[in-house]
This record gives C-alpha cells, structure tokens and sequence, in this order.
C-alpha cells in the first residue's frame, strides 16, 4: 500500500510537471499567432490568450469526463477561479501592491462578477448544471466580446497597439513561466508535441486524483477543488509572479480575470454541455456560496484602483478557510 500510494504521488508529480511544460509548449507556439491577430483585432487576441491561459484546467477537465469522474472536473474549474481569486493574487500582492485599470475594472471585473453569479444561479435552481445551462453560459460568452470589440473601436491606433503588446507580452510570460531567455517557439511540430504533453499529463494527473478518491474515501469534488485546481493553476501563478516582480502588477490582474471569465463561461459551459453535471449537497452550501463569496470581495477590494497587501492577506486567508471548509463539511 504505502508503495502505491508513492507511485502515485509520484505520477501527481510526474503529471503535472507535464502539463507545465506542455502549456509552455503550446502557449509559445501560439504567440505569433495572438501577435497576428491582436494587431489587427484586440477582441481576438484577447480570446486566444484567455483560452491559452485556461489550457490546463481545461485539459484536466476533459481528462476527468473522459475516465467518468466529471465531479473532479468541475472542482477542478471552479477551483481554479477560487484559487486565482485567493491564492495567486494574494501572494503577488506581498511582492507589492497590484494596479487595477479603469477598463479592468469595469469591462472585465464587473463582467466575471456577473459570470460568477449566472453559473451559481444556474446551479443552485435545480442542483445540477444542464446542457441548457451550458449553452447558456456559453452564449453569454458571445456579449463579453461584442463588449471588448466596441471598446476596441474607440482606441486610437497607438491605443490598439499597446493593447496588443499586453496580450503577446502575458502568451510569452506564460509560456515560459518566467524561466530563462523569453524565445518564442514556432511551428507545427512544437504545437503537437506541446498538445501531446498536455494529454499525458492530465491523464496521469487525473488517474492520480481518481487513485486519491478510491483508496481513501475523499470526495470527488473536493479532490478536484485543492489538488485539481492547484496542479494545472502553478503556470498561471508563476506568470502572474513575473509579472508582479517586473512592474507589469497590471498585467497579472487582467490575465487573472480573463482567464476567469473564460474558465466561468466557456470550460464550465463546454464540460455541462457534453456531460450535464449534478452538483453535490456540498456544492450548494460550501462551493458556490464560496465562489460568490470570493468574487464580491475581490470586486470591493478592486474599488480604490488597487489592491494592497493587508487585502492581498484577507483574500489568502479567505481561500485557506474555504478550503478547511470543504474538508471539515465532509468529515
């Protein structure tokens, strides 16, 4: 027993070092083409680099769905918007305080704080979330960068241009995790290797996690919560530490909350939509209260233009309690 369960610690490791790399991999290669796009449409930059922020949750989504375990899925996804929220800003507020620009805050803040309330709402009505809930979710996609597009209009062409910096400058953090030389990587065959890297390692991630809920009783949802958001969440955290540490704090916010919205709208939308999901008793008193909970804060804290140390510390000391929740509600 004790030499299965180091196997498979070691295959959590295994796998998510995999998915580091894979992401790195994938998100390097799809540089040039957000550097395309966004200079002649920000909206579309912004869509590929939310998606290639997202990546990970997604792939270990999908890994749990395809093994039948979609609720580690799912507490992978919500998880990863609680952890972005609590843990990976409240840590790069103790580099130093993080800015908040006036479009961040009132495109996409209030944008993810509507999210965040649509998919409870649509979970808490009848517990579970449909396929209709999903293609709602997903629609509602489609208003968000409608938004983002008008806006994009009303920029003046150097406007345009730094926007376009911004988001090929977050790809290229992210795909190297803030590691060595920034080198773009290019070409099919790094893409593939990348994407096959990324399967991989959500397979051994998830066959771990499920390995975790069998051998020891610990619940679906919760595994999916803690380990599953936090593996596939370490690329956005070193990205958004780089970023804090290089002056570039309000880069760290907007990739934060763009990956959000898309993991609320188009990960959670996707993943009900092919496989309706019903939530556990817990999901409706712990989980999704949780999430509300830690998205009106953070939009309170965001207020004042930015977010300061002591704040940064309520928000890590918010999502440690949520998690002690989640274990304690199940014991």
């Amino acid at each position: 027993m004790p030499f299965v369960v180091l196997l498979y610690v070691f295959l959590v490791l295994l796998g998510v070092a995999l998915i580091l790399k894979g992401s790195e991999w994938v998100t390097d290669s799809a540089a040039p083409v957000a550097k395309k796009f966004s200079t002649t449409s920000v909206a579309v930059g912004l869509l590929l680099v939310s998606s290639m922020l997202s990546l990970p949750e997604i792939v270990v989504a999908a890994s749990s769905v395809l093994q039948g375990h979609a609720q580690i899925g799912l507490g992978a996804l919500l998880g990863s918007v609680i952890v972005n929220l609590g843990l990976i800003v409240g840590v790069c507020t103790m580099v130093r305080p993080l800015k908040i620009s006036h479009v961040i805050l009132f495109r996409d803040l209030v944008f993810m704080l509507v999210a965040s309330i649509i998919v409870a709402a649509l979970a808490l009505e009848d517990a579970k979330l449909s396929s209709v809930d999903g293609l709602v979710l997903l629609l509602l996609f489609v208003p968000y960068m409608v938004n983002v597009y008008k806006q994009e209009q009303q920029l003046s062409k150097p406007e345009v241009e730094e926007e376009s910096r911004k988001l090929v400058n977050t790809l290229e953090r992210f795909g190297k995790l803030g590691l060595g030389p920034w080198r773009i990587r290019d070409g099919w065959g790094v893409f593939l290797a990348g994407g096959a890297m990324l399967i991989i390692g959500a397979d051994f991630f998830t066959r771990s996690l499920v390995y975790f809920v069998e051998a020891f009783g610990v619940p679906e949802l919760v595994i999916g919560l803690t380990l599953g958001a936090l593996g596939p969440s370490i690329p956005n955290l070193a990205s958004a530490l780089h970023a804090t540490r290089t002056g570039k704090e309000e880069l760290a916010i907007s990739e934060t909350i763009g990956s959000n919205i898309f993991t609320l709208l188009i990960s959670i939308g996707v993943l009900a939509l092919v496989h309706p999901l019903v939530l556990e008793p817990s999901s409706r008193v712990i989980t999704l209260p949780a999430l509300l909970l830690m998205s009106f804060i953070f939009m309170f804290f965001t207020l004042k233009g930015q977010i300061r140390r002591r704040e940064g510390l309520v928000l890590l000391a918010l999502y440690a309690g949520i998690v002690l929740a989640e274990i304690i509600y199940r014991l």
